[in-house]
């Protein structure tokens, strides 16, 4: 009895994170776009809303990579983006999404391809 007194407090206590469409094994895309990076976080916001998505800041990181969700139109995460300095004006893209959603993988080729020109 004892035991179960504790575990209730300890499971209201440690709380949940809501992973969106995700997951808890995300597929990996990277990417490699030839300009500086905020020109590319401000392209990326543009062409995911061409794509009917949204694109919103998150957190920057302690190696100064800046982290974004990006939301279909419920406003659900359907992926996690990473864009971080990479040498001189290239930058480096990531997007985490779930591997069982072709439709957003257009998508995502999509919007680095609008944003490689």
């Amino acid at each position: 009895m004892n035991k179960l007194l504790i575990l209730f407090p300890a499971l209201c206590l440690s709380g949940c994170v809501d992973l969106g469409k995700v997951g808890t094994h995300p597929k990996v895309a990277s990417f490699y776009i030839n300009h500086p990076k905020s020109q590319v976080a401000d392209c990326l916001m543009y062409a995911s809303s061409r794509e009917h998505l949204s694109l919103e800041f998150d957190d920057t990181l302690p190696d100064g990579s800046e982290r974004y969700n990006l939301k279909d139109s419920d406003y659900t995460d359907v992926a996690w983006v990473e864009v971080s300095k990479f040498s001189g004006k290239q930058t480096s893209v990531e997007f985490y999404y779930a591997p069982h959603d072709p439709g957003l993988h257009k998508s995502i080729l999509s919007i680095v391809d609008q944003c490689k020109k």
